[in-house]
């Protein structure tokens, strides 16, 4: 996807590129978003490209901006990235890459970091809304940050004769590949609640389903919570207060 020297700018600060930031462009062809990370941003702008002109493009255009201290551009496989020290990394090679390339985005970056996704949307993965807003040329990303790992869907009733307290199952939209995923309940009235998930394992993409039973009064919310890459448990989402749900 060729990108407008305005799509550069309105996506750049939908991410919110700060001073002194790494940015990292997965196929940088001739360089005018480098160079404007680095003019306008003030980052330290890194490229990715494989085709040899459009890097000697790029470097001459760094170069006349004034910025090539702060242009550095690799020739390679964007496949075999390493992603670790970006800030934010800015893709739009189209949806197959995007699909092939956010598995080791997620694990690899910080959770701070932000991935701007420039025509599609990333399979699975959650958009922050507030650069939904931002920008409508594609879509702002903080895939490794757990509070964007897990959104909830749609409340049913469950319809059961047998059950002594009313009960209802919650979808539960997962944005990243989580292990051992448990939801909690939190809140006064925990104590009286029953909680069951659908799976403890779920991928980039996929829904599970939470069901519950609680006195009609309890007062609790339900948090989803999941192993981490370095083995301890994180929330991941928002808690979800069912009564605000059902009165809505």
């Amino acid at each position: 996807l060729q990108l407008s020297v305005a799509d550069y700018r309105a996506g750049l600060h939908a991410a919110g590129l700060a001073a002194g930031e790494y940015y990292l462009e997965l196929g940088s062809g001739h360089g005018h978003g480098l160079v404007i990370a680095a003019r306008e941003f003030e980052a330290d702008a890194h490229g990715v490209e494989y085709l040899e002109g459009a890097i000697t493009t790029a470097l001459a255009r760094a170069v006349k901006a004034g910025v090539i201290d702060h242009v550095d551009i690799v020739r390679g496989d964007v496949r075999r990235i390493n992603f670790a020290p970006a800030d934010v990394v800015h893709m739009h090679l189209g949806p197959a890459f995007h699909d092939v390339l956010a598995e080791r985005i997620e694990q690899q970056l910080t959770p701070n970091a932000r991935v701007i996704a420039a025509g599609w949307q990333v399979p699975g993965w959650l958009p922050l809304p507030t650069a939904l807003e931002a920008w409508d040329a594609g879509y702002v990303y903080r895939p490794a940050d757990p509070r964007w790992q897990v959104s909830w869907g749609a409340v049913e009733p469950i319809a059961a004769d047998t059950l002594d307290e009313p009960a209802y199952v919650v979808a539960v939209n997962v944005h990243a590949d989580l292990a051992a995923i448990e939801v909690r309940v939190e809140g006064a009235d925990a104590g009286s609640v029953t909680v069951a998930a659908s799976t403890t394992h779920a991928g980039r993409g996929q829904q599970l389903h939470a069901a519950w039973s609680a006195p009609a009064d309890a007062s609790f919310a339900l948090a989803p919570w999941a192993r981490s890459r370095n083995g301890r448990f994180t929330q991941r989402g928002s808690a979800f207060a069912p009564d605000a749900a059902l009165d809505a």
